[in-house]
């Protein structure tokens, strides 16, 4: 496998392929940033030294029934510009969700046509998940609701 199927069917780009797990029914994508790409999160700056990295599985779009999941180190850097120690932004996964932004576009899809339940199912994920998805693309399109 290449990276061509993670950029056109996952909307990953700039990682590169390291290799894919099949356990127990699942298929697991693992991935890796080149430090020649990494940036501070905080001002944008390209002259970091890595301090380490934090691995997080990130679930994807089913392929064929099965859970997808991609597992990406994420570097930590230190900034030469600002001085800060952050973890570099992941493009495809908005902050602080454990999904990536194709999942999140696919179970709003499945919400227009299926019950919050159903969804779940089908996804292999809780309902609170598919009702917060719900909720941000909600606030997304109309904003905040004045009380």
């Amino acid at each position: 496998m290449s990276t061509s199927l993670l950029y056109h069917a996952f909307g990953i780009r700039g990682y590169r392929y390291t290799r894919t797990d099949y356990q127990g029914g699942q298929v697991i994508f693992t991935i890796r940033q080149g430090p020649e790409t990494c940036r501070c999160s905080a001002c944008g700056a390209r002259d970091v030294r890595p301090r380490g990295c934090v691995t997080r599985r990130f679930r994807s779009l089913p392929i064929a029934g099965r859970s997808t999941f991609v597992v990406l180190p994420i570097p930590r850097v230190e900034c030469s510009a600002c001085g800060r120690v952050r973890q570099v932004e992941v493009p495809f996964v908005d902050p602080r969700r454990s999904y990536t932004r194709p999942f999140e576009r696919y179970a709003l899809e499945l919400s227009r046509r299926m019950t919050i339940r159903d969804v779940a199912l089908h996804l292999g994920v809780g309902w609170d998940v598919i009702k917060e998805i719900q909720k941000r693309d909600l606030a997304r399109r109309f904003g905040a609701v004045p009380k």
